[in-house]
């Protein structure tokens, strides 16, 4: 089929499977980050964090089920209709003939989401989300890390966090992490544990690619790949999030014998993370578990992602290093006011996310309509 160079709408025919590969190989080049499809509703995307629609017809509610099947599997429909949401990653492959747009050893992932629901007029109309997920990992050192961030990032051992809501970035920043970790200490033993497994990590001029396990397919929990991670003698252990005593406890063992444990969580500042992870130990252990942390805890960086006025979108994060003297700080007062303190700190330096977002405002890169959702109106200059 003709497709399109330029972005806009992609000239579906008749909805095929065949159809979508393309489409999702187009969206890929046009660095778009989400795909929804809807019975009963046009194609849209999200392209910089701006929804587009992709298609000028809706997408027939009568083919949703034939095209899950063959781009999902029959196995997923019946799970679906009985009110089960299913997730599954697809990966299209490119060959000699350049089959969807791509050569041979290419390939783009998507990771998809399926679910029943209302929309619009249909009653019960089936909605797939898909995130593209890029293939080349971005070089770390093009992506503005300060300095004294970056060096707490590579470190021996201890637990570090790069936090933010859904679609700030976490996953690129960590992958970028990883790669930047094999590339300089090629020595380096990485494994994951991922819900599910995005970028891949490995390359052919490794010693030892990383080993990326996926929840649900190739480990029950992330409790216990930390728990399998520890006899692998790993020296670096990425764990996808962080959200449950279980896996907390087992990150702190993994720290305390000597592992780099990397994690996530859905937090909007670093003390939040702090008081959010003292959080899942129970009252009991709390104290105890509080001062290990204390003693591991190398950063903590929250990021997201803002929309700029040249249509792009810019990475603005704030962060935390655990020096010895702030870690000397913190260990005088209470742990249940680490958290405020942590914050304090970034609020004195003006390294609020909000704060920079002010003066992204100022400079006139971004809009008062973006601004407004980071800021307090009231803080804004007309």
């Amino acid at each position: 089929m003709n497709i399109p160079d330029e972005f806009g709408l992609f000239p579906f025919q008749r909805f095929t499977a065949d159809e979508l590969r393309h489409f999702f190989v187009w969206c890929a080049a046009h660095k778009v980050s989400d795909v929804d499809l809807t019975g009963g509703s046009p194609v849209s995307v999200s392209r910089f964090g701006r929804r587009v629609r992709c298609s000028s017809a809706t997408l027939p509610t009568t083919l949703m089920s034939s095209l899950i099947d063959e781009l999902f599997g029959r196995e997923v429909i019946p799970r679906v209709l009985a009110g089960n949401p299913v997730d599954r990653t697809i990966q299209i492959n490119g060959d000699a003939s350049g089959r969807y747009g791509l050569k041979r050893g290419e390939r783009i992932r998507l990771r998809s989401h399926l679910i029943q629901g209302t929309s619009g007029a249909e009653e019960k109309a089936i909605s797939i989300t898909m995130r593209v997920i890029p293939t080349e990992i971005p070089d770390i050192l093009s992506m503005n890390i300060e300095p004294d961030l970056l060096e707490a990032m590579v470190c021996k051992s201890g637990l570090g966090f790069v936090c933010g809501e859904t679609g700030s970035g976490k996953s690129t920043l960590c992958s970028a992490l990883y790669r930047y970790i094999m590339d300089n200490f090629p020595d380096a033993k990485i494994v994951t544990y991922e819900d599910p497994v995005e970028y891949i990590l490995g390359n052919e001029n490794d010693l030892l690619p990383p080993h990326q396990a996926e929840i649900g397919r190739d480990v029950v929990s992330f409790a216990a790949g930390l728990r399998s991670a520890v006899r692998r003698n790993p020296e670096i252990i990425g764990v996808g999030e962080i959200r449950d005593n279980e896996t907390a406890d087992a990150a702190v063992q993994a720290g305390n014998t000597g592992h780099y444990c990397l994690s996530t969580m859905h937090t909007k500042s670093p003390g939040e993370t702090l008081a959010r992870l003292l959080g899942l130990f129970p009252p009991v252990i709390r104290d105890s578990m509080a001062w290990a942390v204390l003693s591991l805890l190398q950063f903590i960086l929250v990021q997201v992602l803002v929309r700029t006025n040249d249509g792009g979108r810019k990475a603005v994060r704030e962060y935390i290093v655990i020096n010895d003297e702030l870690r000397d700080n913190l260990s005088g007062m209470p742990h249940a006011e680490w958290g405020h303190h942590i914050d304090a700190i970034i609020r004195q330096e003006k390294h609020r996310i909000r704060d920079q977002i002010l003066e992204m405002y100022i400079r006139n890169e971004v809009d008062r309509r973006e601004a407004i959702l980071f800021i307090p109106p009231g803080e804004l200059r007309s």
